[in-house]
């Protein structure tokens, strides 16, 4: 099977996209790499994957969580109505299949008829209805906006309605439904359908439909998941040690060869190395400088893939504390003054390219490089810029206005030693061109809720997105998400552009769904961004895989973040 399960996954639907702890983001292409089974080789059950990482989750409900490490343990006890095929990011169906009326606003769904909770109770419509009545009324959930064209959804959200109108239960049979939308909704299989379905037996009590104030986000279940519909389910949480996951033996597709899936956490990149050529762990994302090192271990193979994501300086447009980033010019200086192929060569050890806008490579909505603005380092165009903005360098070398200096605090999470170094050399870079930055190390827990709170303590991050199959950005880009203390968003970053946003519009609701025309208009939305630079964009960096060399049946590509769409085939080789 040539898919890539979804949970979104952000991971979200997020169906969408996923903030990443990890190194992770793509070069261009759809390269993959495989652990495939010899044609002697007979596949055996038992055994366990080990998989290190530097963060520990924060919830494994997906209606709530916007985390990768959250998503990789969840997409595993949650599987979803359809899946983007690994290579391609096409759509296909997986627990479901779907027809789409004529004027393609109403989508009709069955549920497989074998796919059921492990627990035996059957999956049907009532679960998927469940799941988005929770991430409507969710306080904390960054992606509520995920199903704003959901008719009747917007009004259940905010407690004027009672139901969602637009999803409507077969009488007949419980595993059939049909989904109206207001408008033409071209991302709809991916976002919208890509949301895994929850169980309402479990969940169904803490959404009241006459009571808004009830919500799903301190459900004690949400990190302790009683039944799944995913190849794994839920054992046991040691906070900040480990989540361990058994197989689901009644599992739909089939009982998966892995007895067990444990999610262990790890100080940082540099011990998680190690621990990868002791054997402790026998699964990661590595970093590029550990690339050489690993590649020499007989106890481990590396898969490398063009990945759909990126690694980025965001800065934050509107927050008072830095006014003077909402200043283009002071962006474009920060993207002239930091010599960012060096930093690939250097930091990244050749794996990646430099990213000049929101879509990769990878993703068929990037914009050609030839058409963007390649920020090539000069540090004299840089300080020109910042002389445009009104600053006048000091005797000490930084740049200041009215007595107040032009100086960031940039964070990025611990423990990524490709990002803390990304960090130290903006620092020096930035430096040169009379910027002052201060550097900041957070745990990735601590620093999600911040950003995607609209917290003022950020005012710059190096952090890295994980996109969806479908290249939809309203949740990052659309100024009807911007982070706040009081509502949850992914653009916390603060960019309000009304050009963007018409754009982002045309792009998702057409009315023309075609991949070309599509793609034309996420092509200028990106050359505005390229123009605007809200980021730093940064790196768009080979997705690398340590794995156990006895591991059998690995698929990986760019549409499959972890490269475990089909873990519930993998085996190892005795």
């Amino acid at each position: 099977m040539q898919q890539h399960r979804t949970s979104r996954v952000l991971i979200a639907g997020l169906a969408a996209l996923t903030l990443i702890a990890t190194a992770c983001a793509p070069t261009g292409g759809g390269g993959q790499t495989t652990g495939t089974t010899a044609p002697d080789e007979k596949p055996v059950a038992g055994g366990r994957v080990i998989y290190g990482d530097f963060a520990d989750i924060q919830r494994l409900n997906p209606a709530t969580s916007n985390d990768a490490t959250s998503s990789r343990v969840s997409g595993k006890i949650y599987d979803s109505l359809i899946i983007a095929d690994y290579q391609t990011g096409e759509i296909k169906p997986w627990l479901g299949s779907w027809t789409v009326s004529s004027d393609g606003l109403t989508f009709s769904w069955t549920i497989d008829a074998k796919a059921n909770w492990s627990d035996g109770k059957p999956i049907i419509a009532n679960d998927f209805l469940a799941r988005v009545k929770m991430q409507g009324r969710s306080k904390v959930t960054p992606n509520k906006s995920v199903f704003n064209d959901v008719e009747g959804y917007q009004d259940y959200s905010t407690g004027k309605a009672t139901s969602i109108s637009g999803i409507t239960i077969d009488t007949a049979n419980p595993k059939k439904f049909t989904v109206k939308f207001t408008r033409i909704f071209c991302p709809a299989l991916a976002n919208v359908f890509g949301a895994a379905p929850m169980p309402e037996h479990i969940f169904g009590k803490y959404t009241v439909d006459n009571d808004p104030s009830k919500t799903v986000d301190e459900a004690a279940e949400n990190n302790a998941p009683p039944v799944a519909s995913g190849p794994f389910k839920f054992k046991e949480w040691r906070k900040g040690d480990q989540v361990i996951l058994s197989r689901n033996d009644t599992y739909w597709k089939g009982v998966p060869l892995l007895d067990e899936w444990v999610q262990k956490v790890v100080a940082d990149s540099t011990v998680l190395a190690a621990q990868l050529k002791t054997g402790e762990v026998t699964a990661g994302l590595i970093q590029p400088s550990d690339v050489a090192d690993l590649s020499k271990a007989d106890n481990l193979k590396l898969y490398k893939w063009a990945n759909n994501g990126y690694t980025y300086i965001g800065w934050r447009t509107n927050n008072a504390n830095v006014a003077f980033l909402g200043d283009k010019r002071i962006r474009q200086a920060l993207s002239y003054g930091i010599n960012t192929d060096e930093i690939v060569k250097a930091v990244y050890f050749g794996e990646g390219t430099k990213q000049l806008a929101h879509h990769p490579p990878a993703a068929w909505a990037s914009a050609p490089a030839a058409q963007l603005n390649a920020y090539t380092y000069d540090k004299a165009k840089a300080e020109d810029l910042i002389k445009q903005a009104g600053y006048t360098k000091g005797s000490d070398g930084f740049y200041a206005k009215d007595g107040k200096p032009l100086a960031i605090t940039i964070v990025t999470n611990q423990g990524n030693k490709t990002r803390e170094t990304f960090l130290q050399v903006a620092v020096e870079q930035y430096k040169q061109i009379g910027v002052k930055i201060t550097p900041k190390l957070e745990d990735f827990t601590a620093l999600v809720p911040k950003l995607t709170g609209g917290s003022p303590e950020v005012e710059a991050v190096i952090i890295g997105w994980q996109l969806s199959a479908d290249p939809d950005p309203f949740t990052i880009w659309h100024s009807s998400n911007v982070a706040s203390p009081t509502k949850a968003g992914n653009n916390f970053v603060g960019y309000n552009n009304p050009a963007v946003d018409k754009l982002i519009d045309q792009g998702r609701n057409g009315p023309d769904c075609t991949q070309a025309a599509r793609q034309s208009v996420y092509q200028q939305m990106n050359k505005i961004l390229n123009d605007d630079v809200p980021y730093m964009f940064g790196v768009s960096d080979n997705r690398i895989l340590a794995l156990d060399a006895r591991m059998r049946g690995v698929l990986t590509g760019s549409f499959s973040p972890n490269g475990d769409w089909n873990v519930h085939e993998w085996w190892i080789k005795k």
